[in-house]
């Protein structure tokens, strides 16, 4: 692995069509219900334009502490509903990473959702990372369910 580019994989299977996941992923309206890591935030703000080149913006609010953590990117591929890419700039940090999802149907029900999270710096990063997205993809799986 190199120090410069850990890669990251969570894959989950979750309830709903891959056009559903996909516009979980990109319609302010729908990343403001879910985008956030456990029962102890929400999101206080979400922005898209659509487009590649066009820029994302999920603001994450703590509950418990009051503060805001602002991430964000640029779109590098869309592909409706199969698979979306975009850049990622940690919350806190002054580099940036790219995330791809994939989305694929496994039956009339559900979707598999494989993310991959590539330029992570350090094993630290790795671990935040992978915390974040297997809760982020839970609060997703629960949001879906309803």
């Amino acid at each position: 692995m190199n120090a410069e580019n850990l890669i990251l994989v969570v894959q989950r299977k979750l309830k709903g069509s891959p056009e559903r996941l996909f516009d979980a992923w990109t319609q302010p309206e729908l990343m403001a219900q879910w985008f956030f890591a456990g029962d102890q935030m929400n999101v206080s703000g979400a922005e898209t334009d659509l487009k590649v080149g066009g820029d994302w913006k999920v603001i994450m609010h703590h509950l418990d502490t009051g503060e805001h953590r602002t991430t964000h990117g640029k779109y590098l591929l869309i592909d409706r509903p199969n698979k979306l890419a975009f850049t990622w700039f940690p919350c806190k940090k002054d580099y940036e990473t790219k995330v791809t999802l994939l989305f694929k149907k496994v039956s009339n029900e559900y979707t598999e959702m494989t993310l991959t999270h590539e330029g992570l710096r350090d094993e630290e990063d790795y671990k935040g990372h992978k915390e974040g997205w297997e809760a982020i993809s839970g609060t997703l799986a629960s949001w879906l369910a309803k």
